[in-house]
């Protein structure tokens, strides 16, 4: 699993994550976008991990909870989208657990996401742009 981007950098991120993604076809890719709230997504920060032909992990880099995030994290979308992908879930993990989460090696964090995620639509995280 390649780590890209960095912890509250959006722009960054998403950068990084372009550049990830240069050339890919995501139809197979599972994306998972790992959150620290779900009923308070106006105060969320989002990790994004990607699973499929080449597994990629952000860390919170996205959402409202960093300036420029909400912005970030919609035009992270709608690339996976064009990329291909068609398969989105929402992890949610309490606030103080997330970094730890994201520390873990890859097949650990993985299976722990894996194992509370649940479908989600993407145009719940298109809005704010």
């Amino acid at each position: 699993m390649e780590r890209i981007g960095l912890r509250a950098a959006p722009r960054l991120s998403l950068e990084a994550l372009k550049e990830a993604l240069r050339g890919l076809k995501l139809p197979e890719t599972q994306v998972y976008l790992i959150t620290d709230w779900q009923d308070r997504r106006d105060k969320a920060r989002y990790a994004l991990l990607l699973h499929g032909k080449k597994d990629l992990l952000i860390p919170d880099a996205f959402g409202p909870a960093f300036p420029g995030g909400e912005e970030a994290l919609a035009e992270a979308i709608r690339l996976l989208e064009a990329g291909g992908a068609r398969k989105f879930y929402e992890a949610v993990v309490a606030p103080g657990e997330l970094t730890a989460l994201l520390s873990l090696p890859p097949e650990e964090l993985l299976k722990r996401v894996q194992a509370v995620a649940n479908p989600a639509d993407p145009g719940l995280y298109r809005r704010a742009a």
